[in-house]
């Protein structure tokens, strides 16, 4: 007996078998459909789609026989899947490589064979689709059935391939939505520290509003107040370019070396100095390029003067009385990191009781209509003096009629707006 060969690429061949996933599971119709017909048309007792192990044949579909395998050593479909036609024996006893073989001597005592191999969806054979019987075949034979019935469980050896793929990416969306809800949750949680971090509105001699709408979950945009001395009240409102992560990041590190005085031996009600510190403590080429634009002010109760100075920033707006003309407090100077030793100075202006100070980020002005009409610093000056004579709630009210400007409720860059009745 010539015991079934080994192919030049068995690695491979077997692999493909096991990727179809077939081996030692459950008949099914669609198999067993297809080699009850070929019993049919060849009037055969035996029928079977036979997978060819490392050292077994397993049979997915099987009709004639009460065995599910043999070795492969034994198989005659070992020896069929090492060619591309059809292997057809009419009389197993009279063909040297058989004669002796178990299951032509012992039960089921097997005078006929014929298999065709079958491939997997890459090219790779894995199995046969073979017939039998116990008496010889002495028909002439005709192989078309044969190979048009193959073709068939080829077919349904790709739709496996298919649905097998299907459940991977299916199993990757899984995964990749899972890991998406993670990631929001972790977004939210973010946003909701920094948040956290805006200042508590002020209620007595001078009263504060404001507002942080981002235009991604995390934003560049931050601000904050904190009284310095009983009499020094300092404002800040920073802006990191661009949006995500890595800008939130350095907004936060920007803010806590603000509001906790962290720069050491800095006076923060020196305005100057405080710009230069923070210029020297956040270069651009330490923080991946990214620069910062940053308004900072101290507004001194007792002699009731603001000093203040602007870093890349837009100015502030000052109302000296509601319904009256609008003040832009300009310093044209360059943003926070992009130019190490620049002399940044400060500005100063007397404020009358009453007064309103806005603060706020390019977010606030840089806006277009459905129309294409910019809107522009004098545009924000007018959205303001329209919503002046409303007793609270100005800040929200500016934002929304904003929005309505730009006919949508999402800001292209971060909106930030800080309102200080002084």
């Amino acid at each position: 007996m010539l015991s079934a060969p080994h192919l030049p690429n068995e690695e491979q061949r077997i692999q493909e078998l096991y990727a179809l996933e077939l081996l030692d599971t459950p008949p099914e119709d669609r198999y067993d459909s297809i080699i009850r017909a070929l019993r049919a048309v060849y009037k055969v007792p035996i029928a079977y789609i036979s997978l060819v192990d490392r050292d077994r044949q397993w049979f997915k579909a099987r009709v004639g026989l009460e065995i599910l395998e043999t070795p492969r050593s034994i198989s005659f479909c070992g020896h069929a899947i090492a060619q591309q036609e059809p292997l057809v024996v009419p009389d197993l006893t009279q063909d040297s490589r058989f004669a002796d073989n178990p299951m032509v001597l012992e039960a089921p005592h097997l005078r006929f064979y014929a298999g065709l191999r079958l491939s997997g969806p890459t090219g790779q054979p894995v199995g046969t689709l073979c017939m039998a019987d116990t008496v010889p075949f002495e028909k002439p034979f005709d192989d078309a059935p044969l190979k048009e019935l193959a073709h068939l469980v080829e077919q349904q050896f790709q739709m496996l391939d298919l649905i097998s793929a299907q459940k991977k990416l299916l199993e990757v969306r899984a995964q990749l939505l899972q890991t998406q809800a993670l990631l929001q949750n972790e977004l939210r949680d973010a946003a909701e520290y920094i948040h956290s971090l805006l200042p508590t509105p002020l209620t007595e001699s001078i009263s504060t509003s404001h507002e942080l709408v981002a235009c991604s979950e995390l934003g560049g945009d931050l601000f904050g107040y904190h009284w310095i001395s009983e009499e020094e009240l300092a404002i800040y409102l920073l802006d990191v370019s661009g949006h995500g992560v890595g800008a939130s990041l350095l907004s936060v590190s920007a803010l806590n070396a603000l509001r906790r005085q962290a720069l050491p031996g800095i006076c923060f009600t020196d305005v100057e100095s405080v710009l230069c510190a923070m210029n020297s403590a956040f270069p651009m080429e330490e923080h991946n390029g990214k620069f910062l634009t940053l308004w900072y002010g101290v507004f001194h109760t007792g002699r009731r003067e603001l000093e203040y100075g602007a870093a890349g920033h837009p100015p502030a707006l000052l109302w000296q009385r509601p319904g009256g003309p609008c003040t832009k407090l300009v310093s044209n100077q360059i943003m926070i990191g992009a130019a190490a030793d620049f002399p940044y100075q400060a500005e100063r202006v007397r404020v009358q009781q009453g007064a309103r100070l806005y603060v706020y980020s390019d977010g606030a002005f840089e806006l277009d209509s459905p129309a294409g009409e910019s809107l522009g610093i004098q545009g924000l000056i007018q959205t303001i003096e329209k919503n002046a004579h409303r007793s609270s709630q100005r800040v929200s009210a500016i934002r929304e009629s904003l929005q309505a400007f730009q006919g949508s409720a999402d800001f292209v860059d971060d909106f930030s707006m800080i309102e200080l009745c002084l």
